[in-house]
């Protein structure tokens, strides 16, 4: 492994996240944090993801500020799916309980306080998974030490005559919707992130290739939302609904304010640029107006504008 810890936090928590980092750089274990690991140039995503591979521990300094980072749960989701080997550390910094989904997440993971445990001893907490890891946790879930056989045993014979049905389909039941829920948070995340790249190419010179770029990102936020919501309504009426507590509205307002902003733009362009071409019938600004309309017709229908190319394209 390449590092020792994977640190996820809050840019909130920087100060915290920074005392973590000089008490594990004095104990001699190797970390990664964000702002230090990245070089100008990197793909973000990419590096985040290959570096919780290459880490033993994934520390989750867990408090109000990252319970309301998407990007803290994107990392938590991300190892939780993927770190096999390694090792999850929730490090609870402050009295904001958990939400449920996260919880859910968690619930077989050992947590450290640092109420109980602080900054100062918690390099010491992490040598001790690092050089015993069996009494970690790995891939999120619990790693009990190795008990005697008859012990063993005879739990195995209570826990088979205890077994029934109804226990089978509740633990079939958290399973289907921790899996739904992974695939949920998936999606918004996707979302969420195609929106940034639409603002992102928004600012860019407008070029055939950004915009049509542009209105792809939005147009699959939109998709991966939807997509998000029907998870969210197979667990409508069961016990499970409050891990979907997500508020997609706010994306699917996003996106789409900003797909008619689009849509109102081209078509102001493509009528400007009809009233030049009546003017100048130039054989470029019928190609511009024909342009604009396609643009504009891409993001959604409009009789008008239908009517308009049907128009041009006939001369």
């Amino acid at each position: 492994m390449k590092y020792d810890v994977f640190l996820s936090y809050s840019r909130k928590d920087s100060a915290k996240a920074d005392a973590v980092c000089e008490a594990l750089s004095g104990a001699g274990i190797s970390f990664f944090i964000d702002k230090e690991g990245i070089s100008a140039g990197e793909n973000f995503p990419e590096v985040l993801a290959s570096t919780i591979d290459e880490s033993r521990v994934f520390l989750l300094m867990a408090s109000r500020n990252s319970y309301q980072s998407k990007f803290t749960k994107a990392e938590l989701l991300y190892a939780f799916n993927h770190m096999r080997s390694g090792c999850i550390l929730p490090y609870i910094l402050d009295d904001t309980p958990m939400p449920q989904d996260l919880e859910f997440l968690l619930g077989n993971v050992n947590w450290v306080y640092e109420s109980k445990c602080p900054v100062s001893q918690l390099p010491d907490k992490i040598r001790h998974i690092l050089d015993s890891p069996e009494t970690g946790t790995i891939g999120g879930r619990k790693v009990r030490s190795k008990w005697p056989l008859r012990v063993v045993l005879g739990l195995v014979a209570v826990a088979l005559f205890a077994l029934t049905a109804t226990m089978f389909s509740q633990r079939s039941s958290k399973s289907a919707a921790l899996a739904d829920y992974q695939n949920y948070e998936r999606y918004i995340c996707r979302a969420d992130s195609l929106i940034d790249s639409a603002a992102l190419l928004g600012s860019l010179p407008n070029t055939l290739e950004t915009t049509c770029d542009q209105i792809a990102a939005l147009k699959g936020a939109l998709a991966e939302v939807q997509k998000a919501d029907s998870i969210k309504a197979i667990h409508a009426s069961d016990e499970h609904i409050a891990l979907f507590s997500t508020n997609t509205e706010s994306l699917v307002r996003c996106a789409e304010s900003r797909l008619d902003s689009m849509h109102t733009a081209w078509s102001n362009y493509a009528r400007e640029s009809y009233s030049l071409y009546k003017a100048t019938r130039s054989a470029s600004e019928r190609q511009n107006v024909l342009d604009c309309i396609g643009h504009a017709l891409s993001i959604k229908p409009n009789p008008s504008l239908e009517s308009l190319k049907q128009t041009i394209s006939a001369k």
